[in-house]
Parts: structure tokens; sequence; C-alpha cells
């Protein structure tokens, strides 16, 4: 859906389709004079209380003398506003304004405290494109539709005649961030019987011929001669054969070291022979998110041309219960030459991820970042608004967490413990890929770190959690989220100086 953005100003009469956000304490009505317009339609609903700016509180206000449109959406209070917070503010607006038929919406940028404007604006665009965005279904006959597309989104600055620095920038830079986080949803949310892992191949080679991207695919031959077993353990019991999608982007430095995302492409997880319950195995579809979003995000940064050398890794398997499919209790050779004495196949995403970070590492990268769904002990943890984050690189962990933090996305550091690598030992093998039901998140980054070498900077992020949705809000249908592609742009645009001196933020 192609939305136009255009950033104005508001100093004179509302305009039709216009969204307003205001806080639970909305105050500031009296002592803006570029308001005094809305007053007399917003006065009495808060005088009764109809209205109280309550966080994601919507409401739509039809004015019969020329049926024009106000929407209020709450804030809630001033000082628990968080990015993410603004961000789905934002979207419930647009959607209200969908629903409602609107081909142009007018969003009034609300005047924050604790939000700078580049960033508010920028937070705003991507929450309207996801409030715009329309679910895809597989349906013959959709049926009617109440709700027609967006055509114009304007952004309009209360008060202020001072054009916001490098507006044009933040709006095309947070355009390009929402339609990667929408492409990695829709990846994430294809049918296992729709995307096999040489269908994910597919879809890079696709990506990567619109960017001219480097694109390299080790199909079951060159992963038994590069000595990845343990890929192709993962693989074995499916009739569709695993695959590493490694796809380049050179940048501005392409003789700079790179960094190497890596992302976890489980196509559909069936659990293997330790079979998942039956209830909700549908959404193991989306075990490939962390594939997903590095494909996006490297599509991304070529389409914003990002400096940096970047290389994305993603194993990708179907981990299914089939004659050949491996068990608990083989012993697996990696590509790093380390033995593991397999626990549970439903714990697969580990075994992936070992010789992916071993293939990443063959290219020299100034970091390693790797995004899974791997395990539901993070779940049980910290929810699926909150990611777990590990890693001993304090620089990386605090420029992850506030990428994260400054478009909406949240990010928990959980600890890496040496005194549990004991757990990991094996009598049989180098080490054993798990070790029960405790710390089982912490476990699993152990094993991982145990391929990492330690000269290269590595974190590990683990999405089981913030992947998907079971209940649809704001700006999010029932299903994948796209989670991780706003922090890692943002994390990249952050970070670029590093990479290339003079060029702009």
């Amino acid at each position: 859906m192609n939305v136009k953005y255009k950033v104005d100003h508001m100093n004179g009469p509302e305009k039709p389709g216009t969204v307003l956000f205001l806080h639970q304490d909305a105050g500031f009505l009296d002592q803006r004079t570029e308001l005094s317009s809305f007053r007399r339609i917003i006065q009495p609903l808060l005088s009764s209380e109809s209205f109280k700016g309550e966080f994601k509180e919507g409401v739509n206000i039809i004015q019969p003398a020329d049926e024009n449109c106000l929407i209020l959406v709450g804030l809630g209070k001033k000082d628990e506003l968080t990015e993410g917070r603004l961000s789905e503010a934002t979207a419930l607006g647009v959607s209200m304004a969908r629903r409602l038929n609107l081909r142009e919406v007018t969003l009034a940028i609300p005047p924050l405290e604790n939000i700078d404007p580049r960033a508010t604006l920028g937070l705003m665009v991507l929450g309207s494109k996801l409030g715009a965005h329309k679910r895809t279904t597989f349906k013959t006959d959709p049926g009617p539709s109440d709700e027609h597309d967006l055509k114009t989104v304007t952004l309009c600055q209360i008060g202020s005649k001072d054009p916001l620095e490098k507006a044009q920038q933040v709006v095309n830079r947070a355009t390009v961030m929402a339609e990667a986080q929408l492409e990695a949803r829709r990846l994430a949310d294809l049918p296992g019987n729709l995307l096999f892992p040489l269908d994910f191949a597919e879809e890079a080679k696709r990506v990567a011929l619109k960017h001219k991207l480097r694109i390299t695919v080790w199909e079951e031959d060159k992963l038994a001669l590069e000595g990845a077993w343990s890929i192709l353990a993962v693989g074995q019991g499916s009739s569709h054969p695993p695959a590493v999608v490694i796809v380049e982007y050179f940048g501005r430095s392409p003789n700079r070291e790179p960094i190497a995302l890596v992302g976890k492409g489980v196509t559909f997880d069936s659990g293997g022979l330790c079979l998942k319950p039956s209830e909700n195995m549908g959404s193991m579809k989306s075990d490939m998110s962390g594939a997903a979003v590095v494909l996006s995000v490297i599509a991304a940064a070529a389409e914003m041309r990002l400096p940096q050398h970047l290389v994305g890794v993603m194993p990708m398997a179907e981990n299914m219960p089939g004659g050949k499919a491996f068990r608990p209790g083989d012993i697996v050779k990696t590509l790093s030459g380390q033995t593991v004495e397999v626990i549970n196949t439903d714990a697969e995403g580990r075994m992936l991820l070992c010789d992916a970070l071993g293939i990443a590492q063959k290219y020299k990268p100034s970091e390693i970042i790797d995004i899974a769904t791997l395990t539901g002990a993070c779940v049980v943890a910290l929810g699926d608004r909150v990611a777990g984050l590990f890693t001993e690189s304090d620089r990386l962990h605090t420029a992850i967490v506030d990428a994260g933090r400054s478009v909406g996305e949240y990010f928990w550091r959980l600890p890496l413990f040496s005194e549990y690598d004991d757990n990991l030992k094996s009598d049989l093998a180098d080490l054993r890929h798990m070790s029960g039901r405790p710390a089982g998140a912490l476990h699993a980054a152990l094993f991982l770190r145990r391929f990492v070498k330690p000269k290269f900077p590595w974190v590990h992020l683990d999405i089981a959690g913030t992947a998907r949705r079971s209940k649809a809000s704001a700006g999010y249908p029932e299903g994948a989220t796209g989670f991780g592609v706003r922090t890692l742009l943002k994390y990249l645009i952050d970070n670029q100086r590093q990479h290339s001196q003079g060029v702009d933020e």
C-alpha cells in the first residue's frame, strides 16, 4: 500500500479527518491558542469524562455541519508515555480513520516532554504505516470490505512555524523501516506448506536482485562438504531439504569488516520426534521469524544506502518427525568440529545457529548479532513484549537496548553465568545441547557461546515471546510481529558513524 506522507504545520482550524492525541491530563488544550478550534468540541467530552485520555482510548466525532471527522486518541499519563506507546496510539488513530473510510488523514504531532520532535515524527510514521496496513489472506472470496486504503497522511506540528530538522529524512527512513517490518511479518506468517527452506531461498534471491545484493545458497551437498552436520541433522526428518541462505550488502565501505546478522529459519517446527502438543502448533510457521528479520533488515539497509558492510546468514530447515529424523541421544558433529549430544529434538534452533555462527565467522565480522525464536523459557521470563538479550559486550548491550527503546521495541539483558557451563557437559560428546527446564534461555545462550570465538563481539537476541501476538492490537493483527527489524535498523543508523566518517545521521 503506497501512502503519501507530508509534514505540515497546524496553526489554524482543524482539517478534515484530524487525529488529535491527548494525555489523561489534557490541560495543554487550554494553553495553546492554535487548538482553540478543537476546544469547543473536546471540552464537553472531557468535562463529562466521556473521553479520559487513557492509553489507546479512542473516540471519533463526526461534525454534522461539514461532515468533518475528529478522532481523539488517548496517550495515557504523561510520565508513563513510552516510544512504544506513542507508536501504538498512532496506529490506533490511523486504523480508526481507515475504518471510517477516510482517504486522507491529518495527525497532529503532540507536544511531548520526554520524546524529542524528530523521534516523535519517526515513531508516528512507523505507527501510521502499521495502522494503515491491511492484512492479506488466502481467501478466494474475501467478501466486501468496509475499509478503504488511505492515500495521504499529513503530520502537522502544533503551533510551531519552524520546520522539523531533516523531517523528510526522518519520514523516509521511518517509512522504509515500517515496510521492512511488514515484509518480515508477511514472510513469518506464510503457512508452512507455502514456505519451505528452498522457497525462502527464492524469496531471498528476489530481494537480492532488487537491491543488488550478493546471495549464496548452501544446499545439502555444500552443507556436507563444509561439515555443517548440525544443520543437516535438523532438516533430515523432512522431505524438504535444509539450506543456508547468505546475503551480503557491501554498503559504501565494502572493504570494512562486515557486521554479521544471523537469523534462525525453521520454516515449520513440529518438534521433530519430541513432538510438540497439537494445540497452537500452527503458530510454528513463524519459527523462522529471525531469518525473516535478517533478510528484511539487509534489504532496508540497502534501500537506505547505509554505509555498513553487512552479511546475513540464515540457516533454514523444517523440523519434522520423518523416518530419517534426528533422535534424542544422537551425537552430531558441528561445523566447528565440536560434537554435540542431542537431548531433545524440539531444541532444534540452537543446532541450526551453532553452525550458522560458524559460517558467519568465516567472514571475519566486526561483530555478530543473532536473532531467534529460541526458547519457551524466555517467554516465561519476559512475556510477549520484551525480548531477551545475552552478551558479554557492554557496548552492544547498551547500543541495542537504546536503539530498541527509541523505536518502541524492548530488550532485557539476561546473564551468561559461566557457573552453569557444567550443566552442558556430556559423558559422550564435547557438550550436550540443553539442560532441562530451569534457566532454559540461559543454557541456550551458553550453548551458543561455545561456538563463537572470543575475538568476535557477539549478542544473542531471543525473540520467542515477541515474534508473535496471540491477540490483535493496534497496528498488529494476530500473528507475526516483525519484532527486531526496527531495532536492528536503528542500531545500524546510530552505529554508522563508526563505519563511515562524515555520513549524516
